[in-house]
């Protein structure tokens, strides 16, 4: 049966028998007993919808891995192309990507979740866990929000870093010390994005839980949720990993492929990688509170506020826009030939998951398959309706 994939995934994922406690390091992770979520559509619906899409997808030459959720379900799963074009490896939805900025939300869960503990407040002085941090004023809080006025690290590491260097989060510390860079704003005042806060914030996750950031996340959050292609980026799961797509860069009709950057050794920022289903699991993870409490989780969708109480479209690792007045809770990722996107299309209860290593516009490919895969469901439950109302205005012959 077609869909067999579908009902297959979602039992693997969600057929938990007894609540799971995970201890690790003074953690103890509960993961509640989850229900298996039955299909909201028909097979011969799901099987439209996907048809649609796919075409559409077909159509935009798209390479790469796409996932469409609705209310919880997989109704579409798109794997095409190659995660590597020069060796011809095609690509497949078991196929793990950079996920560039779309890896922040999993940061800010990992402070949230310390939150959680008592390990640290958000409001406190990033100098109070990290001594030798230069800016007294910055709060974790400032990090999350890019409201911290850091100016970016990557071009300290661009200008003074051996190339041939491994880097770490002690070293992007050090660069900031050397440097002493003045504060772009005062804390708070403003919003700039800054993928400097965010390698800081993978540092503070090392410094509280005494882990490197990697293991961190694969105790506290990829191994409880069943991610099992999910990692941040260290040399020995890079080398014993086959099936990882490579950044290519398009010029004209040729692709050329991006190598390895010191800078892909600093997660937090970037460098998670993981896969559609993955990804999957990652939302329900935020929408059925398996983490952390409901009231982090409203936190950290809830908008930035700065000096003169302006509000900006940014949480803690997440971003909010509407869409034809309708809430959307995104994140998009860019970085040397992967583009990514995560989008939450709040009121018709739609996920749009976009992997892509070509360096392409993942973020409009979303929300076109969005709108496709809106009307396309729209219309088969219209159909289905109007088909019920006719079954049940017709006759029913009399037996004799």
């Amino acid at each position: 049966m077609k869909y067999f994939r579908f009902f297959l995934l979602f039992f693997l994922l969600f057929l938990r028998c007894n609540t799971i406690n995970i201890i690790s390091n003074d953690f103890t992770i509960e993961i509640p007993e989850v229900v298996i979520v039955e299909p909201p559509l028909s097979e011969d619906q799901i099987e439209q919808v996907e048809n649609r899409v796919t075409r559409q997808l077909d159509n935009m030459g798209f390479n790469g891995n796409v996932l469409v959720a609705y209310k919880g379900y997989p109704i579409v799963r798109y794997s095409n192309g190659y995660r590597h074009f020069f060796k011809k490896e095609k690509l497949n939805p078991e196929t793990a990507f950079q996920l560039a900025s779309v890896s922040k939300a999993f940061t800010a869960m990992a402070i949230l979740m310390l939150q959680q503990k008592g390990k640290l407040d958000i409001s406190d002085s990033v100098f109070h866990y990290i001594s030798e941090f230069p800016y007294r004023d910055i709060t974790i809080q400032n990090l999350l929000q890019h409201t911290s006025g850091l100016q970016n690290y990557m071009y300290f590491v661009d200008g003074q870093w051996d190339k041939e260097k491994h880097l770490t989060y002690d070293d992007v510390l050090d660069l900031l010390v050397q440097n002493s860079p003045q504060l772009s704003f005062r804390p708070g005042q403003r919003h700039y994005y800054s993928n400097t806060g965010y390698a800081i914030l993978a540092l503070l996750v090392e410094k509280v839980s005494g882990m490197p950031f990697d293991q961190f996340m694969k105790i506290n959050i990829f191994d409880p949720l069943d991610m099992q292609h999910t990692f941040v980026w260290n040399r020995k799961t890079m080398d014993t990993i086959s099936n990882i797509a490579t950044g290519f860069k398009r010029y004209r009709k040729k692709y050329a492929s991006v190598g390895h950057d010191p800078l892909d050794e600093i997660g937090g920022d970037k460098s998670v990688y993981s896969t559609i289903d993955d990804l999957m699991k990652w939302e329900l993870a935020w929408s059925r509170n398996q983490l952390i409490s409901d009231s982090l989780i409203q936190l950290a969708f809830t908008k930035t506020v700065t000096g003169r109480n302006r509000i900006h479209d940014y949480g803690l690792g997440w971003r909010f826009t509407e869409i034809d007045d309708k809430p959307v809770i995104y994140h998009n990722g860019l970085w040397n030939g992967f583009t990514t996107s995560f989008h939450r299309f709040i009121s018709d209860s739609i996920i749009v998951i976009v992997l892509n290593n070509t360096n392409g516009h993942a973020s409009s490919v979303a929300r076109q398959i969005y709108v496709t895969a809106e009307e396309e469901i729209s219309r088969v439950k219209k159909e289905k309706s109007s088909s019920d109302n006719l079954a049940s205005l017709t006759p029913r012959r009399k037996s004799n």
